[in-house]
């Protein structure tokens, strides 16, 4: 079973309280998705959000989505590793060395299909390094308050409706009406190329998805985004007065 924490679509949760004793029950594997969201736990006050992980067998999460890595960096968690290293074990003589029993080494060609892999963990061990715990907690901190500033401006504006409730880094918003018409202000708002978007469905609704997730960003620069947003949704529905007319 693959609970998500995070989904892509809208950054929604599923209930580990709720899915967790059902597998512990049933002898199923429980693999936890948290790709985005996963980063934002180095914050106190959005751990209720793991709430049942105890449950799970695996965890998995991308430090290059969220928490200032480089693409690409995914991090995985098992409770059990021999459960990996039983399945991916490779011993040909060729590859055999005099500490391979000695238990004082981790062999990661065990943990995966490739043999060979990146050094990954360390442009992991650079930014931790860089940034330490406050400093990354700041980063995460800094773009939820800004998703939710940006939340507030699109509940200022009657014309537009919030779709889903706003956690972290992202804001599902669209144009009160048809499908069609937030398909086409999406289609102006990237031909424009000052900001890109990218849609979702929800509940059968077309919806526009705005993501925080810039280094650099700050407030201007979201209001700046909305301004543009706000303009050409009025020349669209303006078109379609005329249009009527």
């Amino acid at each position: 079973v693959v609970a998500t924490l995070g989904t892509t679509s809208c950054c929604s949760f599923d209930n580990l309280l709720e899915v967790g004793p059902i597998c512990h029950e049933e002898d199923v594997w429980l693999h936890v998705d948290a790709a985005y969201a996963g980063s934002a736990f180095i914050c106190p006050e959005f751990r209720h959000l793991l709430n049942g992980v105890e449950y799970a067998d695996s965890f998995n999460f991308n430090p290059h989505k969220w928490l200032l890595v480089n693409f690409d960096c995914s991090a995985m968690w098992v409770k059990k590793r021999t459960d990996l290293t039983g399945a991916f074990k490779l011993d040909p003589v060729y590859l055999k060395h005099s500490h391979q029993d000695s238990g004082l080494i981790t062999d990661y060609r065990h943990w995966q299909l490739p043999l060979g892999r990146r050094f990954r963990s360390l442009k992991m061990w650079f930014v931790f390094r860089m940034y330490g715990v406050k400093g990354l907690q700041a980063y995460i901190r800094k773009h939820v308050q800004l998703s939710h500033e940006f939340e507030a401006l699109v509940h200022q504006d009657p014309r537009f409706e919030i779709c889903a409730e706003v956690t972290l880094g992202l804001v599902c918003f669209r144009l009160k009406g048809s499908n069609k018409l937030n398909e086409t202000l999406l289609e102006r708002i990237n031909s424009a190329r000052k900001i890109h978007l990218v849609p979702c469905h929800l509940r059968g609704q077309f919806v526009l998805r705005f993501a925080i997730c810039s280094r650099t960003v700050e407030s201007a620069h979201v209001r700046l985004a909305w301004e543009h947003i706000r303009g050409l949704a009025a020349e669209l529905l303006g078109a379609q007065r005329e249009e009527k007319a």
